[in-house]
């Protein structure tokens, strides 16, 4: 473990807002019940099997792995690992296990925090869907005042969102709705400008597309939204990366990205020769923590 709680990250999270996919809401009494390690498990085994029988994700799996050289029984390791991490992240994403954010300091390694707390201003944390999910909330239970922003799909008739959102510790940047995504972009932006922390990832689905990062099999799609702020505000932007090892989930604040150029394009390329490297080690030495590169629920630029 490392670090200790500092001042109160903004809003009250609690584990039941976060639902999870459809399909497995009538399992989530029986999951929430349960300890965690084998609430994992359950999801785990069950993502393996789940891809099986549909057979294109193992396929995709199957294919991730030949991308990244591994033949024969070291193959079918790696597609079998991709899919059993899918199924824990899953339990991640809907909290299993987890009382209360204090839960979420077991078992935790931060390395990096020290960019939390130099100096002042706002900060943009860009994330990525590699790895384990909910790091912004990971990091406000070890007490720093991180905002997070992102879809919120399914959770408009719960009330409790509602307050997070209203007291800026939840900001939402609906998918396919471009007037919505402005909203919370601005939304950010003044965040941003009052010195906030906003952690937001910088693929996915949605937005237009900025650049590619090329990895094997699939390239990662970083798209315009946080470009746009980090030139707007001059917030520096920390690259933020999560991953399991053993029985502990590392998070590895990165060193801001250079000072941001005058002209976007330039600009855009300076962070993405900056990112790059960080991403291909990434996937290089956690091929099966890379579930949305292997199978990703978006083909298309939105």
């Amino acid at each position: 473990m490392s670090g200790t709680p500092a001042a109160a990250a903004p809003g009250a999270f609690e584990p039941g807002m976060f639902r999870g996919p459809r399909v497995l809401r009538p399992l989530t009494p029986v999951l929430r019940r349960v300890p965690r390690p084998l609430a994992a498990g359950t999801l785990a085994g069950l993502a393996i099997a789940d891809g099986l029988c549909r057979r294109r994700r193992f396929l995709l799996a199957s294919e991730w792995a030949a991308a990244l050289g591994r033949r024969g029984v070291a193959r079918w390791r790696l597609a079998f690992a991709l899919l059993a991490n899918h199924g824990r992240f899953v339990a991640e994403e809907m909290m299993l296990g987890v009382d209360d954010l204090a839960d979420l300091r077991q078992e935790v390694v931060i390395e990096g925090a020290d960019h939390l707390r130099a100096g002042e201003g706002g900060r943009i944390l860009l994330g990525f869907h590699l790895g384990p999910p909910r790091t912004a909330h990971v990091l406000q239970a070890f007490g720093h005042p991180v905002r997070s922003a992102g879809r919120l799909q399914d959770v408009a008739d719960d009330a409790r969102w509602a307050a997070a959102r209203q007291a800026g510790a939840a900001v939402r940047l609906p998918g396919g709705i471009p007037l919505g995504r402005a909203q919370g972009l601005h939304r950010i932006r003044l965040l941003l400008k009052e010195g906030a922390f906003v952690y937001l990832t910088a693929d996915g689905p949605f937005g237009r597309e900025a650049f590619r990062i090329e990895v094997p099999g699939r390239d990662l799609v970083v798209r315009v939204g946080w470009l746009m702020l980090r030139r707007f505000t001059r917030a520096p932007v920390h690259p933020v990366l999560s991953y399991r090892e053993g029985g502990r989930r590392v998070i590895v604040v990165h060193p801001p990205l250079p000072v941001p150029e005058g002209d976007p394009a330039n600009d855009a390329e300076v962070c993405r020769a900056a990112l790059t490297p960080l991403i291909q080690a990434y996937v290089a030495a956690h091929p099966e923590q890379c579930r949305y590169l292997a199978f990703p629920r978006w083909e298309r630029p939105a």
